[in-house]
């Protein structure tokens, strides 16, 4: 937004340099980034924040010099000045077809205009703010826009087919030339303004080269409106257009100045063009009042650190516009004006009175340090171990986002349930806050890939997002992604090694090992997966997430041509049963014992149910169960596999005799035989 300093000083009856001006606005929260010259005048290039669509305009910003500086705000006429001419003229029908996304439009003929170059007090004021001159109708407009923040638009009324305005959602099919000379599709839904053959401007973002006002103009429509910010903002997103009136209506304009707009722009365009008013037609309805909020002088000075006086909050609000309803002792009850649609509580008025009040004028408090003995949550500390332990096995972290599209949620259906959906997205790429982090993970290689990095090891740590049963509630569950692909090994030694799913399955246990966790797998169907498998917490029961092989049909549509291992692991019951505090083990003063068994059991047997049952069995003295062996092929049976585990086992006490260990291993050989049906060799 920029700011003329002369043009701010007409209605702002301050005696300020420009940089104390500059200085003043910008504590009070309209920030000035720069200064240049403009002639005589100063202007000023200012960050308005979008909650403060009021400051995009000159008297705004003029209001807030008078609050900040204890000044008189002098308001021009928003009246059609008085023994003005008016009469008859062109007729014209305005109707609203869409009162949600229009709900109040006006429209006012004036007729018998000379249109001509702009006076120059016109003409250098718009300058100023760096808009071009074109000619006195249209410079009107741009110079009413910037000072009050009400966008207008003039029509060439002779141009307007059928006597008649609709304000309508476009059709499909419809095309507009805007005033920028290119021509605009444009889509089912857009706003427009149309005559009885199509539209002649895209509502609230640009007029149409076909009703512009030219030289030969004589009579014009003058419109003056409110449009949805939503609807603007998408349609001038989708248009690639964007203009100082969608800029405005984007962030939402003063609902009270549309009709004083338009009366302050007839009176200056009489001045400028001559002419004569003729009829207003003002169609649809807006509220005319803000919200009431009832204000504590006490407490806002407490909260503050101040010595707050009513007297001086009073000020402040009826400088910034408020209008004050009813007082008592300590309390003030008011109402927002229309322009100020952020003010809605307590704390907003709070807010108000600090600026004004000045935040430099608010003494500084260091409280007493009181030291914490816990200063981070566990959650904290487990995620912390998460990414120390996975980034010390070579491991990259990424982060992604956290909206996808359809096809990503129904890639990978069955992980996908409950799906929450934006109802109003930015794109359909980003319409559902994502299910699972498998989409982020599988972008990420591909990008890489495409950019020759094929030996990629990925995690992420996010969050996935579901509805919370039937009602409107929602859930958010944390999550660990890991993704595997291309070299896992190459060394001039061992030569090259391609990463399996049993890499990414070691890189678990490991990390689980750090938890002081025991995994557990089980076979498991995924959509989008092969050679998958659940993974388990053993600790707390139950199904945590799962690891495998991604299928071809989803790569291709990531394009990507190698194998890819993912795993997703539910975060919340690992950080409940995560062990943090490390314990002390003495080393074996014992020595140990072990034996190997070789068994015959079918492929469904997982190899984790073996180990378990050795465990089980052991009888406390099973200290290390290794899988040693896998053989699949010749002399063994169709659908049957040949493992190999050796067995430490020792005690803390004592020496265990060999008449011990062989009666301990003996029960595990017997309890594989019973429980698992599993043939000893």
């Amino acid at each position: 937004m920029k700011l003329s300093y002369d043009w701010l000083k007409e209605y702002a009856d301050i005696n300020v340099s420009p940089e104390e001006l500059a200085h003043g606005l910008t504590m009070s929260g309209s920030e000035v980034e720069g200064m240049h010259d403009s002639g005589k005048d100063k202007v000023m290039e200012l960050e308005i924040t979008s909650n403060r669509p009021d400051c995009l305009n000159i008297i705004g910003l003029a209001r807030e010099a008078a609050a900040v500086f204890d000044k008189d705000l002098k308001l021009p006429e928003f009246i059609i000045p008085e023994n003005t001419e008016q009469g008859k003229g062109p007729k014209v029908e305005c109707v609203i077809k869409d009162k949600d996304l229009c709900p109040r439009y006006t429209a006012r003929v004036i007729a018998g205009v000379t249109v001509k170059e702009a006076t120059d007090g016109i003409e250098k004021r718009i300058k100023a703010m760096g808009l071009r001159a074109v000619n006195n109708i249209v410079d009107v407009t741009n110079y009413c826009l910037m000072e009050t923040g009400q966008p207008l638009h003039a029509f060439d009324l002779d141009k307007v087919r059928g006597g008649k305005i609709m304000v309508r959602k476009a059709v499909r099919g419809e095309k507009i030339v805007a005033i920028d000379e290119v021509e605009h599709e444009l889509k089912p839904g857009m706003l427009v303004i149309a005559d009885s053959r199509g539209p002649i401007a895209i509502a609230g973002v640009m007029g149409g080269k076909e009703t512009e006002v030219t030289s030969s103009t004589k009579n014009i429509l003058l419109e003056s409106a409110y449009f949805d910010p939503i609807s603007v903002r998408q349609t001038a997103r989708e248009l690639g257009l964007s203009s100082d009136s969608s800029y405005r209506f984007e962030r939402g304009v003063d609902k009270g100045m549309i009709r004083g707009a338009s009366d302050r722009a007839a009176g200056l365009i009489l001045k400028e063009a001559g002419g004569k008013i003729c009829e207003l037609y003002d169609a649809g309805k807006l509220a005319s009042g803000g919200a009431k909020i009832k204000f504590s002088v006490p407490k806002a000075g407490k909260l503050l650190d101040i010595a707050l006086k009513q007297e001086e909050v009073k000020r402040i609000f009826e400088k910034l516009g408020l209008k004050i309803l009813e007082e008592d002792e300590g309390s003030v009850l008011v109402e927002a004006p229309t322009f100020r649609e952020d003010l809605k509580s307590e704390i907003d008025l709070t807010e108000e009175v600090a600026r004004i009040y000045g935040y430099d004028n608010i003494p500084g408090k260091i409280e007493k340090f009181i030291p914490q003995v816990k200063r981070k949550e566990k959650t904290r500390l487990v995620k912390e171990k998460l990414v120390k332990t996975l980034s010390a096995l070579g491991l990259d972290e990424i982060m992604t986002y956290s909206l996808i599209n359809e096809a990503a949620v129904n890639r990978f259906g069955s992980i996908s349930k409950d799906t929450v959906d934006l109802e109003n997205p930015i794109s359909g790429e980003h319409k559902t806050l994502t299910p699972h982090l498998l989409d982020g993970m599988l972008r990420s290689i591909s990008w890489n890939i495409n950019r020759k990095n094929r030996d990629l090891f990925f995690f992420e740590l996010g969050k996935k997002y579901s509805r919370k049963g039937k009602g409107p509630d929602f859930q958010e569950v944390p999550l660990l992604c890991m993704g595997l692909t291309g070299l896992k090994r190459r060394n001039w030694m061992d030569g090259e090694r391609q990463a399996t799913v049993y890499d990414l399955k070691g890189t678990l246990e490991v990390l689980f090992s750090r938890l002081r966790l025991a995994p557990g797998f089980s076979k498991r169907d995924v959509d989008g997966m092969i050679n998958c498998a659940s993974v388990l917490l053993k600790e707390a029961g139950g199904n945590i997430g799962f690891l495998g092989q991604v299928n071809k049909k989803v790569l291709d549509e990531y394009d990507i041509e190698q194998k890819v291992y993912i795993c997703q692991i539910e975060l919340d019951r690992i950080m409940e049963e995560t062990v943090l505090l490390d314990h002390y083990r003495s080393i074996p003063r014992f020595p140990e014992a072990s034996r190997d068994v070789s068994i015959l059991c079918d492929q469904a047997i997982a190899a984790d149910d073996i180990a378990s049952l050795i465990n089980k069995t052991g009888e406390d003295i099973v200290r290390e169960i290794e899988l040693v062996d896998v053989y699949e092929g010749k002399q063994i049976p169709e659908n049957k596999k040949s493992l190999t585990y050796n067995i430490k086992y020792s005690m803390d006490t004592r020496t265990l005799t060999d008449e011990e260990i062989e009666a301990v291993h003996e029960s595990i050989k017997e309890a594989l035989v019973k429980e698992l049906g599993i043939e000893i060799r």
